[in-house]
């Protein structure tokens, strides 16, 4: 690889961990309308749930399996509207949560100004005196270019706990 290729993939590495940062950010401190703004307008998000089964029996992305999230951007606003109403009792008071984003691949995408990123996040949360969760997860992510941004356009998210013991669900990775 020559010396300019190696440098332009450096400073695409920087610029894609820059985005992640800044997502993490947004969503830690709620931050929704930054976040919103990071998202492609036909954004498929998505976290299929785990099962354990035999590795012959394995079948990745079977759409008739159950999914934690699969939303768009218009779905995921009707959730974030929601905190504001005073119907997300689960959410009063707020949860407290630490996004760390970490093993960041780059690679070209299918499609001209699109980029193939996997990365692991590790979510804390917290709320009340005692509740505490963790969660754990791969992630698989393409993001866009949009003029001199990225945005994020695909994001699937395969955790590693196949059963969450989490009272809700209110949190994005």
């Amino acid at each position: 690889m020559d010396t300019n290729a190696a440098l332009d993939d450096l400073l695409l590495w920087h610029e894609v961990n820059q985005f992640l940062t800044r997502e993490a950010r947004a969503l830690d401190e709620e931050d929704y309308d930054t976040w919103f703004s990071m998202l492609a307008p036909d954004l498929h998000y998505w976290m299929p749930s785990r099962e354990t089964v035999f590795r012959q029996d394995e079948t990745p992305d079977d759409p008739r399996h159950m999914y934690f999230y699969n939303e768009t951007v218009d779905t995921l606003r009707q959730r974030v509207a929601r905190l504001g109403t005073g119907t997300a009792w689960s959410e009063n008071p707020r949860t407290r949560y630490r996004h760390l984003v970490t093993n960041v691949a780059v690679t070209p995408g299918d499609t001209a100004g699109e980029y193939q990123v996997r990365s692991n996040v590790l979510v804390y949360r917290n709320r009340l005196e005692r509740e505490e969760n963790w969660m754990v997860a791969a992630r698989e992510d393409t993001l866009r270019r949009g003029g001199d941004t990225l945005l994020l356009a695909r994001r699937k998210i395969t955790l590693d706990q196949n059963v969450l013991l989490s009272k809700n669900l209110n949190v994005y990775l």
